[in-house]
């Protein structure tokens, strides 16, 4: 989970007679009105009728008023068995912790439930194998086979929910905010298979939206559909999008947006089929460049078929399919990709 270079916190108060947010910035400024969200690494922010966005680096201090004054505001969690059932949600803050290099992963104080809203903030740097210091997004374009995560960056930091093995990891980074998809501890690692000669920690700050999902714990009622919005990077092969996969199910996938391949030309996600596909290292040869496309990743770590999404997908799975979606750029190098899609994924 990506770190932002300061330590956020987020003080909840009970309400007042006139209900209003305060979004301190680095400037020295103040800002009142109503928190949105914290989305694609920006926290959203609306005030006197503009919807504003601000990156970590320019904020210094969130004050949310709590809207509900039936549950009062609550320190971190220590104990499971702590939390009382409440028909709304609730916002929830966890202390930091250091995760290191190790053998095993680290072990948190917090404990989620299947559709709780997770955010993690992390900074800091790891020096690996003694020599090559990285921060929680890793190192850009370089792999470790042996890795927890051998398809993401080499260092970065990585994020499990419960010790079960057939559970997907999550790649965090420098900051990410994800639905937990099912209960149990937060567990925290660096993404790297050799532990000796380590040196360094990355400092993890990790806040938790208690009850979200609604009276069920799949984050939805009976009949409802769940949404989530992720963004897809040109410069990356493929993105964890942290949805569960399991068999029967259909999606709607809706994509925009446009990115560059490299100095060739530029696609949306249903690809430039005017730029020369040249080489057999594809995923999808039939599709243009820079289209986007989809797969699962097994719980027993293969991948399945590829599959075009495309601007409008709606790619059905299995009856014998478990594990995690994948979404990806259709091209044969990333490194000198720009911009990104913005994916609404419905299911």
């Amino acid at each position: 989970m990506r770190k932002i270079f300061v330590v956020l916190f987020l003080t909840v108060l009970m309400a007042g007679a006139a209900l209003a947010d305060e979004l301190y910035l680095k400037n020295g400024s103040m800002l009142r009105g109503r928190f949105v969200s914290y989305e694609n690494g920006k926290f959203i922010f609306e005030t006197g009728g503009n919807r504003l966005e601000f990156p970590p680096n320019q904020v210094s201090r969130l004050v949310v008023e709590r809207r509900d004054d039936r549950y009062p505001p609550r320190g971190p969690r220590r104990d499971p068995s702590d939390r009382p059932s409440s028909p709304g949600g609730r916002g929830e803050s966890a202390a930091t912790l250091d995760v290191r290099l190790e053998e095993q992963w680290v072990r948190s104080q917090i404990r989620v439930e299947r559709g709780d809203r997770v955010r993690v903030d992390a900074s800091g740097t790891i020096n690996l194998e003694g020599r090559t210091a990285t921060g929680p997004e890793g190192l850009q374009g370089r792999r470790d086979k042996d890795s927890p995560m051998p398809q993401q960056n080499d260092g970065g930091l990585i994020a499990a929910i419960g010790q079960d093995q057939d559970i997907p990891s999550i790649f965090i980074g420098r900051s990410r905010e994800f639905t937990a998809e099912q209960d149990g501890d937060l567990y925290f690692t660096v993404n790297h298979g050799e532990t000796r000669d380590a040196r360094g920690s990355f400092r993890v700050n990790v806040e938790v939206d208690r009850g979200r999902g609604g009276e069920t714990g799949g984050g939805t009622r009976p009949g409802q559909r769940r949404e989530k919005v992720v963004t897809i990077n040109a410069n990356e092969p493929w993105t964890d999008t942290g949805v569960i996969v399991e068999p029967n199910m259909t999606f709607d996938i809706v994509a925009e947006g446009t990115i560059e391949i490299g100095n060739r030309a530029s696609s949306n996600p249903d690809g430039n089929r005017g730029a020369k596909i040249n080489s057999s290292n594809y995923p999808m040869n039939n599709y243009g460049v820079g289209a986007l496309i989809g797969k699962i990743r097994y719980r027993d770590g293969r991948d399945s078929n590829f599959v075009f999404i495309g601007a409008h997908g709606n790619p059905t799975t299995e009856r014998n399919e478990n594990g995690r979606l994948y979404l990806g750029i259709n091209d044969d190098y990333f490194q000198d990709n720009s911009g990104s899609y913005r994916v609404t994924i419905r299911w």
